[in-house]
């Protein structure tokens, strides 16, 4: 083998209780041995930061191999997202970034998952995905529904799953290894000297088979350019201004400009800052039309972008997302329509009588209930850049509501 192959960094990730602590030290030895450079918090992190949970997230990053241990204990919450936990958080990076990771589970446990708990939760997100038309934020969620449920409807069931003494998450935990991971082992984990031999047999089947690609990792890897940032706030700002000219506002200009500050993006599966799964994406904003209330009707004012708009709606129009933006009569929110012949999504807003609305078309057809379900995810995904909105948003109300 090469001598980059040889080289591996491999991330050691586990809960700290006592009884891995054996196995993380055999297994540095036994890993530094055969030539890798195995990567464990309590040895070789050096210099550590005020934010040690992104100390670790990082070090996965720099690794080439995640070697996860589940056992009995859950470890530690997140404190920025306290549905995970910090073990969980690495899996989460390791996936991410495409690492090779190697889930080994504790073999009793494992086989009881097998047994009593995969096929429970998967009915249980089968029948989630059917009523919400989304997977779940988390697996864990489900665990601690259906547990609170089970003394009442299965109390022998639920005492057989107190027996195994294993804490909650780690179902929701494993259920998502087995999901998400192309192999997932179980060993006993008591003996460290068979349990390192197993884990260095894995390796090595494991790398062998993806040397091919595995010595390009690096090179690809330093040759992915930056994006190219748009212009500044400040840039935008300045744009605005120049849309007055002697005290009036040129209405389609600002538009013009405020679509290309609407670049759409990923709509992630849920609004934690570490899991960042991407379930489809937004466009770049397609068309922007602007409404003024004249008596009982919604009068277009100006409009930019691919779009045809009607030119005027009744205010009373059940039909119409405009219309429907001025009876919420709520200044202070955005609105998300949905259209799902056209598989586009509406931005609406309110501010005085007038009422914006901003055209994207989604990535792939969606139903109407899966866009309500990921209301605040698009919203996200479309308001990347929300001091531009809001600055543009208030020059248009200023300007253009009657005083």
């Amino acid at each position: 083998m090469s001598s980059t192959f040889n080289s591996t960094r491999v991330f050691i990730s586990s809960t700290a209780q006592e009884s891995l602590k054996p196995l993380r030290i055999k297994l540095e030895e036994r890993l530094k041995a055969a030539g890798h450079l195995p990567l464990l918090f309590e040895k070789n992190f050096g210099f550590w930061t005020d934010d040690a949970l992104s100390d670790c997230l990082d070090k996965v990053s720099d690794s080439h191999v995640y070697l996860l241990f589940i056992s009995d204990k859950s470890g530690s919450f997140t404190h920025i997202d306290p549905k995970i936990t910090a073990t969980y958080a690495e899996f989460h990076r390791a996936k991410t970034n495409d690492l090779v990771i190697i889930p080994i589970v504790e073999s009793h446990i494992y086989n009881f998952f097998i047994e009593h708990i995969k096929g429970e939760l998967d009915f249980r997100i089968e029948r989630f995905i059917k009523e919400h038309d989304r997977e779940p934020d988390y697996t864990y969620d489900i665990v601690l529904e259906w547990f609170d449920q089970l003394p009442e409807s299965n109390p022998v069931f639920w005492d057989r799953i107190k027996s195994e003494n294993v804490d909650p998450f780690n179902w929701a935990f494993i259920y998502d290894v087995y999901r998400d991971t192309p192999w997932t082992y179980n060993f006993p984990l008591a003996n460290a000297d068979k349990a390192c031999d197993f884990v260095l047999a894995s390796l090595s089947n494991i790398l062998r088979s993806v040397v091919p690609y595995y010595n390009m990792i690096d090179s690809l890897v330093s040759m992915v350019d930056e994006t190219v940032r748009l212009s500044s706030y400040t840039g935008s700002i300045l744009e605005f201004i120049q849309c007055i000219k002697k005290g009036t506002l040129n209405v389609e200009l600002l538009l013009s400009k405020l679509r290309y500050d609407l670049t759409g993006g990923p709509i992630y599966h849920n609004q934690s800052p570490i899991m960042r799964n991407t379930v489809a994406n937004v466009s770049e904003c397609e068309a922007i039309c602007l409404y003024k209330r004249e008596q009982d009707h919604l009068e277009l004012v100006g409009f930019t972008g691919s779009s045809n708009p009607q030119k005027s709606y009744m205010v009373n129009d059940l039909n119409s997302y405009v219309a429907s933006t001025y009876q919420k009569n709520d200044d202070t929110v955005e609105n998300i329509f949905y259209n799902e012949e056209k598989q586009k999504i509406y931005l609406t807003k309110k501010v005085g009588d007038l009422i914006i609305s901003v055209h994207f078309l989604l990535s792939e057809p969606w139903s109407e209930k899966r866009v309500k379900s990921y209301e605040h995810q698009i919203l996200t995904a479309i308001m990347k850049k929300r001091e531009h909105f809001d600055t543009a948003i208030d020059l248009i109300g200023g300007m253009l509501n009657d005083n």
